[in-house]
C-alpha cells in the first residue's frame, strides 16, 4: 500500500536517534545549535529587540531564557523571542530554507522548559532540521515563482520541523508524531513574499523562525492529546507540493543515506542568501581589477529570474529589513570597499544612503534577469570601464554553500 510523503517523513523522523545519527552530523547540528544562539545574541541588540520583547512582556514566571537578556518567558511567548532575534539581521543559516532558526529555538526553549537533557535536545534539533530540508528539497527545484503564487518556501517546511523536534522531545509515537506534522502544516503561515522582500515593515522576522517553532511546538502538544490532521497534507492533488512548485515530490530514496547537515549552508554575510553569489563575484573583481576599476564603471549583473523579482529594487533601501534585500544597496557596498556585508550595513541604513558614494555606485548597477542561471547560487557580472574595456566574474557556490562551506572554525569565529 502506497503511504504519503508525510508518513515516510515521520517513520524516517523516528529513526533518527542514538547512534542512527553519524558523528559528523552530529557536529554540524551542533555548530548549528551555536551558530544560532550567536544569531539570537546579535539580534538582541538591535533596535528590534525591545520591540519583539515588549510585544512578548510575560509575567515574570516564564521557566525559558530570552538569550541575551535577563528576562525569562513562557514557552512560547520564549521561542517566538528567540527565534525572532535570531533572524532580524539575517545571519541564520540556509539548510533546508533557514531550518536552524525555528528548529533550534524550539528545541532549546521546550528542551529548558521540560528539563531534557543535551543529547535529547540535539536529537531534536537534527530530526527538525533534516524533516525541513527533505520537504523544502520536495518543492525548490520546481518552485514557482514568487509573482505566481507569492509564498516563500521556508516557513511552511520549517513548521513540519519544529513539530518533529518537539514530537522527539515530548517523546510522542510515531502515529502521534505524525499528526503533529500533519497538524502544523495545518495551522502554519502562508509565509508571504510581500513581506519578505517588499515593505514588510518589522514583522518578517517572525515568519521563517518564530512562528514556525511556535505553530510546530504546539501541534505536536496537540498531537499528544489525541488531535488528529491531514496526512495527505504534502502530495495530495489539492496539497502543498502542488501549491508551491510545478512538479514537487519526495523521493525516500534519495535520503536513505543522505543528510542535510552533511552538505550545510551557512551566512557569511548579513543579507538575504540570494545576494550572496552576486556579492561574492563582484568583490572577487574588485580584488582582481582593484578598487578603481569599480569607481567609475558600469556594472551588469546577472541572476535568476526568480530571485531578480525580488531582491532587485530601483529604489532606495527604506528599512534596516528592505536593506538585507535589497540586492543594489549590498553591492553599493562592495563598490565602496566591503568584503562581507555587516549588520552594520543595514542597521545604519539611514546614514548609508545618504552617501554620495553608495549613491553614485547603485546608479550604475543593472540587474539582469538570465534564465540561464537557474538557482541562486549562480551570477555573473559584466564590468564595462569609462574606456569600453569589459571584464566579467562568475559565481557557482558563493562562501558559505556546500561547495565553498565556512570551516568549523569559521563557524565558531563567527559566533
Amino acid at each position: 500500500m502506497t503511504i504519503s510523503a508525510l508518513q515516510t517523513l515521520a517513520q524516517q523522523a523516528s529513526r533518527i536517534s542514538g547512534p542512527a545519527i553519524p558523528e559528523l552530523v552530529r557536529k554540524q547540528a551542533l555548530l548549528c545549535i551555536l551558530d544560532t544562539v550567536g544569531c539570537v545574541l546579535a539580534g538582541s541588540r538591535t533596535e528590534e529587540a525591545q520591540l519583539v520583547l515588549a510585544c512578548e512582556p510575560g509575567d515574570g514566571t516564564g521557566l525559558v531564557s530570552v538569550f541575551g537578556t535577563p528576562h525569562r518567558r513562557a514557552l512560547r511567548e520564549a521561542m517566538r523571542a528567540n527565534a525572532y532575534l535570531g533572524d532580524v539581521l539575517e545571519l541564520n543559516d540556509l539548510i533546508g530554507g533557514h531550518a536552524s532558526i525555528g528548529i533550534v529555538c524550539a528545541s532549546l526553549a521546550l528542551g529548558e522548559a521540560l528539563g531534557s537533557s543535551g543529547i535529547h535536545v540535539m536529537e531534536a534539533a537534527v530530526r527538525g532540521i533534516e524533516v525541513t530540508s527533505r520537504v523544502y528539497d520536495a518543492v525548490y527545484p520546481t518552485l514557482r515563482r514568487y509573482t505566481e503564487m507569492g509564498m516563500v518556501p521556508v516557513g511552511i517546511p520549517s513548521t513540519f520541523g519544529a513539530a518533529a523536534a518537539a514530537a522527539h522531545l515530548l517523546d510522542l509515537n510515531e502515529e502521534q508524531a505524525l499528526n503533529a506534522l500533519a497538524i502544523a502544516g495545518s495551522l502554519a503561515g502562508w509565509c508571504p513574499a510581500e513581506v519578505i522582500f517588499g515593505n514588510g515593515g518589522t514583522v518578517k522576522p517572525m515568519l521563517f523562525g518564530a512562528q514556525p517553532a511556535d505553530i510546530g511546538t504546539t501541534a505536536a502538544y496537540y498531537a499528544r492529546a489525541g488531535m488528529t490532521g491531514p496526512k495527505d497534507l504534502l502530495d495530495s492533488k489539492i496539497g502543498y507540493f502542488s501549491t508551491a512548485s510545478t512538479d514537487g515530490s519526495f523521493d525516500a530514496d534519495v535520503w536513505r543515506d543522505r543528510w542535510a547537515l552533511e552538505q550545510p549552508r551557512r551566512k557569511l554575510h548579513a543579507c538575504c542568501g540570494y545576494l550572496h553569489a552576486p556579492v561574492d563575484a563582484l568583490g572577487k573583481l574588485r580584488q582582481r581589477l582593484g578598487d578603481a576599476a569599480l569607481q567609475s564603471a558600469r556594472i551588469e549583473v546577472r541572476v535568476a529570474p526568480y530571485v531578480a523579482d525580488v531582491v532587485s529594487k530601483a529604489r532606495l533601501p527604506n528599512s534596516p529589513n528592505d536593506a538585507r534585500f535589497h540586492l543594489q544597496y549590498c553591492l553599493a557596498q562592495v563598490v565602496c570597499g566591503a568584503d562581507v556585508i555587516l549588520p552594520e550595513h543595514s542597521i545604519g541604513v539611514s546614514e548609508h544612503v545618504q552617501r554620495a558614494d553608495v549613491i553614485d555606485a547603485m546608479q550604475r548597477i543593472t540587474v539582469v534577469q538570465d534564465a540561464a542561471l537557474a538557482h541562486y547560487h549562480h551570477c555573473r557580472i559584466d564590468l564595462t570601464d569609462t574606456a569600453g574595456n569589459s571584464s566579467t566574474q562568475t559565481v557557482a557556490a558563493p562562501r558559505g554553500s556546500p561547495q565553498e562551506a565556512l570551516s568549523n572554525d569559521e563557524v565558531i569565529d563567527k559566533f
